[in-house]
């Protein structure tokens, strides 16, 4: 499974927002986490982060629950960015 790209899945509706990352080794979590640490600041109270595993197969989804101003966007774009991802779903 190593030679798998990082998978990235959005979803929006109204004022909720979520990216989601599959990372299919450890390299890929490793370099999801740090990204997300430097993206994404702990003070920052309306957005979630929460990670789920299954196999060897690690999801990391990042919600923004009340996304009035629309920040997510700017915040997803730098994060698919960093981890040079072209395209999501």
């Amino acid at each position: 499974m190593d030679n798998q790209n990082i998978d990235a899945i959005h979803h929006s509706e109204e004022r909720y927002s979520s990216l989601t990352l599959i990372a299919y080794s450890l390299e890929q979590r490793d370099n999801i986490k740090e990204i997300l640490k430097k993206e994404i600041s702990p003070s920052n109270e309306s957005i979630y982060i929460s990670e789920s595993e299954v196999d060897e197969i690690l999801e990391i989804t990042v919600e923004f629950h009340d996304d009035y101003d629309k920040k997510s966007g700017v915040i997803f774009n730098r994060i698919l960015d960093c981890l040079n991802i072209k395209e999501c779903s």
